[in-house]
This record gives C-alpha cells, structure tokens and sequence, in this order.
C-alpha cells in the first residue's frame, strides 16, 4: 500500500491472533498499526479492485472464506464469511471481473467456488470441486490443494495439488466461472513425491517457478498460455543436509533478477539469482532466526525481506542488495501468535 502498510496473518483457533497492519519505522523497526482479532487466518487476497481483502479462516472446525472492507488507513471492517464445504483451507484468491472468490482446502481434496456480491461480501458457495488421486510419497495417500490462483492473462484458474504431483488448469470466464470442470489440463510434476505447492510468474507470464514442498526444490516451467514444460530442477536445501525439511513459501525480487524459497526444518531462506534465460543460480541460504519459516515477502519499500516463522511466533527483518541479491540480518524481531503469511 502507498503509505507502507503490509498485513501479517497469526493463525490461532480464537481471537487471540488475527490479521494484523504494519509499516516499517525510520529505524528499520516493525511497527503494529492495528489488530483485526479473527480466527483461523492463514492467507489473504485482495478483491480486484483492492477496495475488499479476503482470507481463510476456520468456521466451526472446518474450513472458510472471510470477506473484510479495507478503511483508508488499511485497517479492516468484517463483512461476512462463508464455509468453503472443506478442511484445513490454505489460499483464496479473487477472480478476474470481480464476479467469484476460489480457495483450496488442502484436507478435503477440494476447491471451492463462491459467488462475490456488489458490496464486496460473499454471496453464495456455488461449486464444490472434488479430486481424486494419489501419489508415492506417504504423505500423497490423496489429493492436497494447496495453490489456487489465475494465470497471468486471468483466462485459467491454477490448482497445485501436493498429494498427486499435478497442476490443473481450468478455463475461467468471468460471468460463468469455470468452463471445463471436468476436464482440465494436466501437467504431471516430475519426479513422483515432490510434492508441489505454490507457483509463481514472471510478469512477462512466459515462465513460471513451482516450489516442491516435499522435494525442496524448485522447477522453472516453461509456460505457453496453455499448460507448462519443465526446464531446470533445483534445490533449496545444502547438498549435506540430510535431516528432514519441507519447502514452504516462494517469491520473486521486485526487479525480478532474484529468487526466494523458504525451508522448514533447515529452518531459513535459499536466495537464488535469476539467469538471462529464467533458470536459477545459487547465491546463498540465509538462516531465518526462528523456528520453520512459512512465507517469506519482501516489505513494500522493495529494501527490506521479512521471514515469519510459525513455530516461535517471530518475524524477522532483513536488509536486501539488489546488486547481489544478499540478505542481511537486521537483528529486529516481532512477536505475534503463529506468524503465517505477509501480504501488501
């Protein structure tokens, strides 16, 4: 936002955590401007034309979607919220036109489709969409939504399924929803048990980079418009490291030159440099000074990357060189329950 202001999710099962608005003080301090006490939140998206957020949220156990008005200041008005007729719900994202809300509800093998009213509030759940399938690890025993988002035209609507190793791709219209339900394109994500989660485009939307939960690694995709090709493979994790860790968040430098994946458990940051051809390089991995990392963003000024780590409740602040793509630990931490994502 225009005058610095960036949300922090800290997910808890009551209102002790919430969805939270913060600037960045002159002395490179995080500074909390208000708190919206809410349940359950651990993702967010702006409506298009950024006048609504939405989030995930919990709804008597299960899964949702909250709808919130944005004030001047960036501080949040409830609207409504809906159930999404699915568990542990994971992302939401707004539809190109304005007309429907998607979230991926990663333990009931499913994503939703809600209709959106004029007003920014949820209308109605109109589509329940169901997967099938599996994959070799133990972990893949059934579909995982765990990414569901537009290409970068806005023309398909993305799935990333963790348990089956697939990318689904279905045709959007912005007055209908989605078109081909029951068969969409496919791309299998190799090898078998990588376990995909998010996917990210450069802004020319000719390539895209699948982060691999379960791999630790990430795939530069070749894409055409219409489904991807895989072109490089590579890890997130120290060649020695051998103990267990999962991949978790993935973004791009404002200027799109660098590469950022997080890894819980090798609890830090692996920064990569984009080469001329979109493929990745190796620049270094950057401990997170706290325990599992679960996103990771850039602060809106472009100069300062924040971590939140989910299981020591901190967030802590880095300095960035765009020159070499380094982080550099600024020895400044905030506290808040759960620390699950960072949004601006």
């Amino acid at each position: 936002m225009s005058n610095g202001l960036f949300y922090l999710c800290g997910m808890t099962d009551d209102l002790s955590g919430g969805i939270y608005g913060y600037t960045l003080k002159a002395d490179k301090v995080l500074q909390q401007q208000f708190k919206m006490p809410f349940c359950g939140c651990n993702f967010l998206t702006y409506s298009v034309d950024r006048k609504y957020l939405y989030s995930t949220c919990i709804i008597d156990g299960a899964g949702g979607a909250a709808a919130f008005k944005i004030n001047s200041n960036g501080s949040l008005e409830f609207l409504n919220q809906a159930p999404s007729k699915g568990k542990s719900t994971c992302y939401v994202c707004a539809a190109p036109g304005g007309k429907y809300l998607y979230t991926a509800n990663y333990s009931s093998c499913n994503i939703s489709e809600f209709e959106l009213d004029a007003d920014g509030s949820i209308k109605a759940l109109v589509r329940d969409i169901k997967f099938t399938g599996s994959g070799p690890d133990e972990r893949q025993n059934m579909p995982h939504p765990h990414f569901t988002d537009f290409t970068p035209d806005g023309k398909k609507l993305i799935v990333v399924d963790l348990g089956t190793d697939e990318i689904r791709l279905f045709d959007f219209d912005p007055v209908q929803g989605l078109l081909n339900v029951e068969n969409p394109t496919v791309f299998k994500v190799e090898p078998g048990g990588s376990g995909p989660r998010h996917v990210i485009f450069n802004r020319a939307g000719n390539t895209a980079y699948l982060l691999n939960e379960i791999g630790n690694t990430v795939c530069v995709l070749d894409f055409d418009g219409s489904n991807f090709a895989c072109r490089q493979i590579i890890n997130t994790l120290p060649e020695d490291f051998t103990d267990y860790s999962k991949a978790s968040a993935i973004r791009l430098s404002p200027d799109e030159q660098f590469l950022f994946a997080s890894n819980r458990g090798y609890d830090s940051t692996a920064v990569f440099r984009i080469l001329d051809d979109g493929s990745l390089e190796l620049v270094e991995i950057v401990p997170s000074y706290g325990v599992s990392p679960r996103d990771v963003n850039f602060l809106p000024d472009g100069k300062h990357f924040v971590m939140a780590n989910e299981f020591s409740d901190n967030v802590t602040l880095y300095e960035f060189d765009p020159v070499s793509g380094q982080l550099t630990y600024m020895e400044s931490q905030e506290n808040l329950p759960r620390p699950l994502y960072i949004y601006w």
